[in-house]
Formats: structure tokens, C-alpha cells, sequence
């Protein structure tokens, strides 16, 4: 989807006049409207400037446009909302599960476990010692569940570029870890 510039004049009028789509769409994929409007409202105006500015788009109603580009905000924003990250339970070591037991009591051997996090953790520091503050923030980044197109757009880079100095990391710090 194209970014969204500042409507014209006869784009805010067109917007206004058939605002009735948004309406229908949440309607028809039985979404609540106060929750979707503004996931989808996007797509709309996306849609608006498009059918205006591009000529060869004539030949399709509006309307078809319009629920194409909703469509695509929605898929976004269900996929933004499927992120591991996004959805990872929070527990406390003290919380009684469903059965009554603590999590200390679920998992015996914690402490083993514990010195073997420690020893990756020490691992890991050791790694992100030889990356530079911009590959580190990079590996951050992803490491807090972001794609590679979000990446590229943090550092105006595309994501093959992106892919591309993962690789780079990679190869050198397995040359250095050997």
C-alpha cells in the first residue's frame, strides 16, 4: 500500500461522498465499528488517492478498489497482531497453576537450567562484543520480533539489504567463534 499524502480538495469531497463504503465493509465482515474504523479508514483514503491519481484505475469501480485496500489494512493488522511477541504469556514464579502448584515446583530443575542460561548469557554478551552499535541494535531489533521490511525502514535500507548484513554477521562471527 502507498503512503498517504495530504488529500487535495476534490479527494476530500470524493472521500466524504462515499465514506457509506467503510461502513459497509465493517458491516459485511461483521466488524465492530468502533473497534475497526480506524485500522480500515487507511485502506479507504489509500484508495481515494489512487482512483484520483491514477487514471488507468477508471476502469474498476471504486468500490472494488476501496474493499481491496481495507483488505489489505486489515491482513496487516491481524498479522502485526499475531506477532509471538505480541502474544507471549507473562507468569511469576509464585503463581499457583490451575492444579495448585508453583512454577518452582513444576520445574525441579530450574537452578541447572538457570546456570545453563547464565552460561548462554555470557555466550551471547561475548558475541555482541565484536558487532558494532549498529548491528547491535539490528539484532535488538529482531530479537523484539520485528520483520525484516520493518528493519529496512528504521535504517531506510530494503529488507534484501537488511537480510543481507545478517548474512555478513553471521559469517564473521562464525570465522571469529571457531
Amino acid at each position: 500500500m502507498r503512503k498517504l499524502h495530504k488529500l487535495t480538495s476534490l479527494q476530500k469531497q470524493f472521500s466524504e461522498e462515499h465514506i457509506g463504503i467503510v461502513y459497509k465493509y465493517l458491516h459485511y465482515k461483521q466488524l465492530p465499528v468502533d473497534e475497526y474504523y480506524d485500522i480500515v479508514i487507511f485502506g479507504y483514503l489509500s484508495a481515494v488517492q489512487e482512483y484520483d491519481e491514477r487514471p488507468e484505475l477508471s476502469t474498476f469501480q471504486f468500490t472494488t478498489i476501496a474493499w481491496s485496500r481495507m483488505q489489505e489494512c486489515l491482513y496487516q493488522h491481524y498479522q502485526y497482531q499475531r506477532r509471538p511477541i505480541r502474544n507471549a504469556p507473562q507468569i511469576s514464579l509464585y503463581t499457583l497453576t490451575e492444579t495448585g502448584t508453583s512454577l518452582d515446583e513444576l520445574i525441579p530443575n530450574r537452578k541447572n537450567d538457570l546456570q545453563e542460561c547464565a552460561s548462554d548469557r555470557m555466550l551471547v554478551m561475548e558475541i555482541m562484543a565484536q558487532l558494532t552499535e549498529t548491528e547491535k541494535e539490528l539484532v535488538t531489533l529482531k530479537a523484539k520480533g520485528l520483520t525484516m521490511r520493518e528493519i529496512a525502514e528504521r535504517f531506510s535500507l530494503s529488507p534484501s539489504g537488511i537480510q543481507s548484513r545478517f548474512g555478513r554477521m553471521r559469517k564473521r562471527l562464525s570465522i571469529t567463534i571457531e
